[in-house]
Order: structure tokens, then sequence, then C-alpha cells
């Protein structure tokens, strides 16, 4: 089966991981033995560092590889001065760069993407229908709803969706916004979960991922090779699903 994942994360954290160094050679030589033909990819500086410091040494890793898709980190207020979000996503699109992500803050951190606050941005990916990933972890219920309701043409993917059961705050939204896409890894270890979300919503808004270097990508290959699903709905999910998203970006 062909693999196109969706949750990758290059790059040294603070807090070294046991036996992990997810530098560009790990994350090439851990594609090569799970047989995954490529990879979107973020960068960790962007958010240990500085994000334009973070997107230019991601572009600078990925240059000579085309199997690793690039995904910038974005803000609302940019670094400094006045700030134009629809230029930097125009810059972002002249570097064939077709996928977003943010983090919503720590403790140190005061940062929302509450739609009167992040509506500039929002809308300037909305317009391009660029795909927002972003962490389930840390973006509020309330938060995510006002989003998918204020921007229903922006593609917004959520990544280490945990298990939660058939998910009482997941599953509704879902069902109203279907601009909602959910990166299924290994952290979703639902007995039959794929199958209940692709019985109830459709296989077309699932899309496979590793959460490279967090997990053991896998246990990510078996959730969808055992699944009870068609082969076409898991070549859907393995690479179909995303590779569609990404090309109804609008340059």
């Amino acid at each position: 089966m062909k693999y196109f994942d969706c949750d990758c994360l290059m790059g040294m954290p603070k807090v070294p991981l046991p036996d992990v160094e997810p530098e560009l050679h790990d994350l090439l030589a851990e594609m090569r033995r799970l047989d995954i033909d490529r990879a979107l990819v973020r960068h960790r500086i962007c958010v240990d560092s500085n994000h334009e410091i973070g997107n230019a040494v991601l572009m600078e890793e990925v240059a000579e590889h085309d199997n690793l898709v690039p995904v910038w980190y974005v803000t609302a207020d940019g670094l400094a001065g006045e700030w134009d979000p629809a230029a930097m996503v125009s810059r972002m699109l002249e570097l064939g760069v077709r996928a977003a992500w943010t983090t919503l803050g720590d403790r140190q951190t005061v940062y929302t993407l509450e739609p009167r606050y992040a509506g500039k941005l929002l809308t300037a990916l909305e317009d391009h229908r660029i795909p927002l990933l972003l962490l389930y972890s840390q973006i509020p219920p309330s938060t995510l709803k006002s989003v998918l309701e204020s921007f229903p043409s922006l593609p917004v993917v959520l990544l280490e969706v945990p298990r939660l059961g058939r998910n009482p705050v997941l599953y509704p939204l879902m069902e109203q916004h279907q601009n909602l896409i959910l990166g299924m890894s290994a952290l979703y270890s639902v007995h039959r979960g794929l199958e209940d979300l692709c019985n109830r919503f459709g296989h077309e808004r699932l899309l496979f991922g590793c959460s490279y270097p967090g997990c053991e990508g896998g246990a990510s290959i078996a959730a969808l090779t055992y699944a009870e699903l068609r082969g076409d709905i898991k070549d859907a999910i393995a690479h179909g699903n995303l590779e569609r998203v990404l090309s109804e970006v609008r340059v």
C-alpha cells in the first residue's frame, strides 16, 4: 500500500527522547523502514525558537527530498511591525508550500485562534484552501467549533487524536462540519474505531499519520492494514485523501 504520512515533526526537543534523534536522517530512515512514500513535515524549531527561522530551516532540509512536503508554522500576529497574513500566505505558495500548522501556546504564551483575534490569518488560509494542522490537545472545543463555523472552506486537520472511544466532542463536530479532517495515528487505538468513523462520517476526511517521533509508526500501519474496510477505502486513507486535500489548494 502507498502511504502519505500527515504527521511528522523534525527537530530535537529540549528534553531528548530516549533512543530517538528526530533529525532529517532519522526521519528518512524511518520512512524507508516502514515503506512510507511521502510525508508532511513540520519543524520543532518553529515552536522552540522562532517560527520564521524554523520555516527557513525546514525548507533547507527538505529541499533535496521530494518525498518530504514542508508545512509552515503560521501565527496571527507575526513577529513585529505591520503583519500581513495574506502576504505571508502568498510567499508560502510561491515557495510551493501547501499546508500550515500552529500551536496554541503553553503557560508562557497567550495565543488563540478565536476568529475575532485570528480572523485575518484564517481568512488568508481559507481564501487559498490551505489546510491548517492543529494538535487535538491544544485547541479547546469551543475555539475549534468557532473556527469551523466561521471558516467553512478552511480544511482543519486535527493531529494526535487520542483514544476516547466514541468521542462525545469530536463526533458532533465531525457531523456538523465537513471541513474537519482527522489525522489518524496509533494514538487513536479505539477497537474498530476507524470502521466506526467511516460508517458514520465517510472515509474521505481521515488521513494516515504516524505521529513521528512520539509513536511507533508500525502501529499506525497495522491499525489501517487490519481494519475491516474495503481496499479502496484503505488506499484513500493511506494517501488519496491527503493528496486530494493538497490538490485543492488554490495557488
